[in-house]
C-alpha cells in the first residue's frame, strides 16, 4: 500500500467525524501521530528517489506532515502534538532541495513562529544550531560591558542585510548589492534573505554569505531590532531590544536568526558569536554614536518617559506650564542616564532640552539618522543637518533628465513637480533648531536638501498608510578605512542632488558613495543606514 493510501486510512480513523485525538488514551495518541509522522517519512523518501516532484505533491507531503492542516492553525493543542512530531517527518535522504521548498511553505503556516521552525529546521540539517543555545546573560559588570563600536572612526568588516523576497526583486537586490561590492570588494556581505530570492542571488557571483530565513516575515530593517557590539574579548555580541515595534514584532528573532544560521567559518572568526537582551529599550535608527557620546533627540527617549510618567501618550497639554514641562525634562534626563549605561558614554541632546516644545513637536515621527549626520573632523565634530529650505532650492534647480529620474525611479505621477514637493511645516522649525544649537556646541555645520514626498503622488500606494516619504543624503553609515573618511547610502534617483551631496560631505572631508537605492525600502521611510547592520 502507497504511504499516500495508507495516510487517508490512518487520518480517517484518527480523526472522523466526533473523534477528537484528546479522546484517545496518551499512549495510543501518541503511536498514532508517530504513524502518521513515519508515513509522512517514508513518502519523503519516495520523492528524494524520484528527484522531482510537482508543486501538487509537495503540497500533499506537507499536509501529510500537518496531519490536519485545518486544524493544525484553529486548535492550539493539536499543534503542540504535531509540532512535536514534526522534526521526524523527514527522511534524512532527502535533498536539500526538497528540505528548503518544504521549510518555505511551512513557515507560511499560521502558528509555526520562531522557535518551533528553528526546531524543524535544525532536526533536518538546515541550520548549524539553535539560537538558543548561545543566548547568554546581559552583562552586568563593569569589567564585561558590551561595547559599541558604531562610531565613524572604525572600519566596517561585515555588513548585515535583510532582503524578503515579498520586500524586493532580484532585478533590486542584485543591483544594490553589486553597488557595495563594488565600493567594497573585501568586505563580509551578509544577506539574510529566503527561498526565491536566494537562488537568484547565488548566481550573481558577489561573493555574499546567504542566511536562509525560509520566508519569515522579517521586515528589511535589521538595524532596528539588534545592535552588532563586541565583548571585552573581542568577539562579537548580537544585542537584542526588547521593545518591539507595532506590524513588526516579527523582527524580535531577527538577531537570534543571524546567530542560528551564521556559517562555521564567520562564527570562528566572530568568536563565538552570542545574543543577550538588552535590559534597556532602544531604538539605533534614533540614536547617534560618536567616540565620546551618544547624541538623541527628546523624541527618542518617549519611550522611557512615558513609561515612568505612567502615560501612554505625550502630555502635550501639560506644556503650557514651566511646572509640566520639568516634570516631563525630568522624566528625559533620568531616562537618558539609563540609556547612557547602556551605550558605555554620556547621552547629548542634539537640540536643547529646555527650549520651545512646539518647536522639538516639529521632529515627531522622523528618525534621528534621517534628518543629522555627525563625521568626526579634526579637534570636533561636523554636522550635516537636513534642510527643507534646501529641498526648495534643488527643486528649482533640477534638469528635465532630473525630473524623468526621480517620477520614474520611485512610480510617481506626472503631477509631481516643485510645487506639490514644497512641503513645509513644522519641521523646518526643528531642523533649524537642532543646526541652532550644534553649532553653539561647537561643531561645524552644513545643511543638506530634504525633500518630504507625499504618498498621494505615487501611481501605486495599494497598501501604505502612511502620508510621506522622505528623500534624504542623511541616512549614511560613515567609516575611517586606511585614514580616510567615506560614507555610504542609498542614491536619491536626483543626479544633481546626489551631486550636491557629494560636495557637501567632501567639504567636510568625507567621500561620499551611493548605491542603488532599495526603492521600496525608502518609500517606506527605511534609508540606507536603516537598511544595514554593521560589524566594525
Amino acid at each position: 500500500m502507497s504511504p499516500v493510501l495508507s495516510y487517508l486510512l490512518l487520518i480517517v480513523t484518527l480523526l472522523s467525524p466526533g473523534a477528537t485525538v484528546p479522546s484517545v488514551s496518551p499512549a495510543r495518541q501518541e503511536t498514532r501521530l508517530d504513524d502518521v509522522a513515519a508515513l509522512a517519512r517514508e513518502r519523503s523518501r519516495q520523492m528524494a528517489r524520484q528527484g522531482t516532484w510537482t508543486p501538487a505533491e509537495l503540497q500533499e507531503l506537507l499536509t501529510m506532515q500537518l496531519v490536519d492542516p485545518e486544524r493544525f492553525v484553529s486548535d492550539e493543542g493539536f499543534r503542540g502534538r504535531v509540532l512535536e512530531v514534526l522534526p521526524g517527518t523527514l527522511d534524512p535522504s532527502a535533498s536539500p532541495r526538497l528540505r528548503d521548498e518544504l521549510l518555505f511553505e511551512l513557515n507560511q503556516v499560521r502558528g509555526i513562529g520562531f522557535a518551533a521552525s528553528e526546531a524543524i529546521e535544525t532536526a533536518w540539517g538546515a541550520a548549524p544550531r539553535r539560537s538558543l543555545e548561545r543566548k547568554v546573560p546581559f552583562p552586568t559588570g563593569a569589567a564585561d560591558r558590551l561595547r559599541f563600536f558604531d562610531e565613524a572612526e572604525n572600519p566596517l568588516t561585515a555588513s548585515v542585510y535583510s532582503l524578503p523576497s515579498f520586500f524586493f526583486s532580484a532585478e533590486a537586490a542584485q543591483a544594490f548589492l553589486s553597488g557595495v561590492r563594488r565600493i567594497a570588494p573585501d568586505r563580509t556581505l551578509i544577506v539574510l534573505t529566503d527561498l526565491p530570492l536566494r537562488r537568484r542571488l547565488e548566481e550573481s557571483g558577489l561573493k555574499l554569505r546567504l542566511l536562509e530565513t525560509y520566508g519569515r516575515p522579517y521586515s528589511p530593517w535589521p538595524r532596528d531590532p539588534f545592535s552588532l557590539v563586541r565583548a571585552p574579548s573581542g568577539a562579537v555580541r548580537v544585542l537584542v531590544r526588547p521593545n518591539l515595534q507595532p506590524e513588526r514584532e516579527e523582527d524580535a528573532s531577527l538577531g537570534p536568526e543571524l546567530i542560528q544560521n551564521l556559517p562555521e567559518d564567520l562564527d570562528r572568526a566572530w568568536g563565538g558569536a552570542a545574543w543577550a537582551e538588552s535590559p534597556v529599550p532602544f531604538h539605533n535608527g534614533q540614536v547617534l554614536t560618536t567616540r565620546d557620546a551618544v547624541w538623541v533627540t527628546l523624541h527618542t527617549l518617549e519611550p522611557h518617559i512615558l513609561s515612568a510618567l505612567k502615560l501612554d501618550r505625550v502630555p502635550v497639554e501639560t506644556f503650557s506650564t514651566s511646572e509640566g514641562i520639568d516634570r516631563y525634562v525630568k522624566a528625559a534626563e533620568n531616562a537618558a542616564r539609563e540609556l547612557g549605561t547602556l551605550y558605555g558614554r554620556p547621552v547629548r541632546f542634539v537640540h536643547p532640552l529646555r527650549s520651545d516644545m512646539r518647536r522639538i513637536g516639529g521632529g515627531a515621527g522622523y528618525d534621528l539618522d534621517s534628518i543629522v549626520t555627525l563625521l568626526p573632523r579634526k579637534g570636533g565634530l561636523t554636522a550635516l543637518v537636513a534642510d527643507l529650505d534646501a529641498g526648495r532650492e534643488l527643486l528649482s534647480k533640477m534638469t528635465p533628465e532630473d525630473w524623468k529620474s526621480l517620477r520614474d525611479g520611485y512610480g510617481l505621477e506626472p503631477s509631481a513637480d516643485a510645487r506639490t514637493l514644497s512641503q513645509s511645516g513644522d519641521l523646518d522649525g526643528f531642523l533649524d533648531l537642532i543646526a541652532e544649537h550644534l553649532k553653539k556646541e561647537g561643531m561645524e555645520v552644513r545643511r543638506l536638501p530634504l525633500l518630504r514626498v507625499p504618498v498621494n503622488l505615487l501611481k501605486d500606494r495599494e497598501g501604505l498608510t502612511h502620508t510621506e516619504f522622505l528623500i534624504t543624503w542623511n541616512n549614511v553609515v560613515a567609516e575611517t578605512k586606511n585614514g580616510r573618511l567615506r560614507a555610504e547610502g542609498f542614491a536619491s534617483l536626483i543626479p544633481t542632488g546626489d551631486r550636491l551631496a557629494r560636495e557637501a560631505f567632501a567639504a567636510s572631508g568625507a567621500q561620499l558613495d551611493l548605491f542603488p537605492p532599495l526603492v521600496r525600502s525608502v518609500i517606506l521611510n527605511g534609508g540606507y543606514r536603516c537598511a544595514s547592520n554593521h560589524v566594525r
